[in-house]
């Protein structure tokens, strides 16, 4: 006699209802932060943007804090792939230009694609983690992600040539840490209306002379 277990049944239209419930539940979540904050917004707020039960949200997503870094890591990634930041394709392609300053043009163009996408959430972060235990472990582990990403692109410009003289390794990634930071795209896009293409032209003449030698700088 058998003892093989049967196999459970995978309803696909089950399936695309869950996403589409799961993404309602974000979605929603999202407005209510950005437009509220972190600490303002509750549970039951999401669900009746959502159209669903308060249990719902929980499983299908989990507690606020579940919430905000599944939002912040899809605005990051576009999708729900397990791919590292710095090992996506347009990612990659300021990491692998071998000409030093279209390398950091292409980084400055990253970065706005970035905060396109981000950068409210970022700032729903920062805010949130003064009051939050939770959010600000989440904070803090998304700046040490980014300073990571910084440390990333500053090793493969040093592959190409020399950094700007008297420049070193280590205030290299942090004049990237802080220069990829959401901060200065809300004030200069959000707050002063810039567009994003003279900020990101902004943004590549500041990388292309803090870093580069001054032979490498914008004409």
């Amino acid at each position: 006699m058998s003892t093989t277990a049967p196999r459970r049944y995978r309803s696909p239209r089950r399936a695309e209802s869950a996403a589409q419930t799961r993404h309602a539940i974000l979605d929603a979540a999202r407005v209510l932060f950005v437009n509220q904050g972190y600490v303002a917004t509750t549970i039951d707020q999401i669900a009746d943007r959502a159209g669903v039960s308060k249990p719902t949200v929980f499983a299908s997503v989990g507690n606020k804090r579940d919430i905000i870094k599944e939002l912040r890591d899809l605005a990051i990634a576009g999708d729900e792939d397990p791919v590292p930041l710095a090992q996506r394709p347009w990612f990659k392609e300021a990491l692998e230009e071998p000409d030093p300053a279209r390398s950091v043009d292409l980084h400055a163009r990253t970065t706005v694609r970035l905060h396109q996408s981000a950068a409210d959430l970022a700032e729903v972060l920062r805010i949130g983690a003064g009051a939050d235990e939770e959010l600000r472990q989440l904070w803090q582990t998304a700046e040490h992600e980014r300073r990571a990403d910084a440390a990333t692109f500053i090793d493969a410009l040093l592959s190409k040539g020399p950094l700007r003289a008297g420049l070193g390794r280590e205030a290299a990634i942090d004049i990237v840490w802080v220069l990829t930071s959401a901060d200065s795209f809300q004030r200069l896009v959000r707050a002063r209306r810039w567009s994003t293409r003279r900020y990101e032209q902004w943004l590549a003449q500041t990388f292309r002379q803090q870093l580069l030698p001054s032979n490498d700088k914008l004409s």
